[in-house]
């Protein structure tokens, strides 16, 4: 099955689901679009957005939707429907965090960014990753759901490399099965050698 990637020539959305195709060691058209020819691709797409999945003469929208769709293709889903349901779970729970984050990180006023910074750590923050560790904690396993990878794994733990990257190295470190999770993910092989080759931002 040929699989075409359309996004930017950055990580953002699209991070995660080329990190599904390098955990399940499958090939892929990775298309990386210039900024400049976003306007003449942007009416092609189904929602005027980007990524999008080619799937031969498909095509597929929405960065959780493709990685669900990719988790059930490259057998990451977990062993049955209760941790296929988990991991929509979970990936809506790090979702709900991340539309937190957005309030403050893309906030234009200044005045108005330091304290929505300031709230985001104060709340958000620590009552997701507490949670998280606790869930983690609980697992027989170095993943959030069983012993074997999924893709919301590897959501995840882009999430929380992104975090580490807006919050500081460190954030991670007052929640020890976490950072324990997302660096035993940044393991697997496959997604080792992808991202020590991938460009910094």
């Amino acid at each position: 099955m040929a699989y075409k990637l359309t996004y930017f020539n950055m990580r953002g959305r699209a991070e995660c689901i080329r990190m599904i195709f390098a955990a399940a060691g499958t090939k892929y058209e990775d298309n990386r679009i210039a900024s400049e020819d976003w306007p003449a691709v942007k009416a092609s797409t189904p929602w005027g957005q980007i990524p999008i999945l080619e799937v031969g003469d498909k095509t597929l929208a929405q960065t959780i939707t493709i990685c669900r769709y990719l988790g059930h293709q490259l057998k990451l889903s977990g062993k049955d429907s209760w941790e296929a349901a988990k991991c929509d779970e979970y990936v809506d729970a790090v979702n709900d965090l991340f539309n937190e984050w957005v309030k403050y990180f893309f906030e234009k006023d200044p005045d108005k960014k330091i304290k929505a910074h300031a709230d985001f750590k104060s709340v958000p923050l620590p009552k997701y990753l507490s949670k998280f560790n606790d869930i983690q904690s609980k697992v027989d396993g170095p993943y959030l759901i069983g012993k074997d990878l999924t893709w919301a794994d590897i959501f995840i733990a882009d999430k929380l490399n992104r975090l580490q990257e807006t919050e500081g190295p460190d954030v991670l470190d007052p929640y020890p099965n976490l950072k324990a999770f997302k660096e035993a993910v940044h393991a697997v092989p496959n997604i080792k050698a992808y991202v020590s080759q991938r460009p910094p931002k």
